[in-house]
């Protein structure tokens, strides 16, 4: 029991400490989603067809590639003002999106530096 209370006492800390936050945004079916990081070069999403990275400049710029280096269909998507346009949000679009890389970066007041996961949304289709 003792065991128990300590994992649940050091994981809570944990939890409390960290910088990183998860949103979850339910959209409607054929939606227009915008998904929006700041002022980052791709943003990386998990879906049901695997691990996509949609990217804002380069060669890629405003597709999405897989994680074999493959273009992927992106005619359902746009770049306005630094933001992912979804032009219409399906169940091939559910999944989390965290910005690439997805690391913030913090300095502590001893000098030090550490580094914590970024923001991540997770979207899904209401039922």
């Amino acid at each position: 029991m003792n065991r128990f209370t300590l994992l649940i006492f050091c994981s809570s800390l944990f939890i409390l400490n960290g910088n990183a936050s998860i949103a979850r945004k339910m959209v409607k079916d054929g939606e227009q989603i915008p998904v929006k990081f700041g002022n980052v070069s791709a943003i990386k999403r998990n879906v049901t067809a695997g691990e996509q990275i949609f990217h804002f400049d380069g060669t890629h710029k405003g597709k999405f590639v897989d994680s074999k280096g493959k273009e992927i269909d992106s005619s359902n998507y746009s770049i306005e003002n630094g933001t992912l346009i979804i032009k219409k949000f399906s169940k091939a679009d559910e999944g989390s999106y965290v910005s690439e890389p997805n690391l913030v970066f913090k300095k502590d007041s001893d000098g030090g530096m550490s580094a914590v996961p970024g923001p991540r949304i997770i979207i899904e289709i209401k039922q």
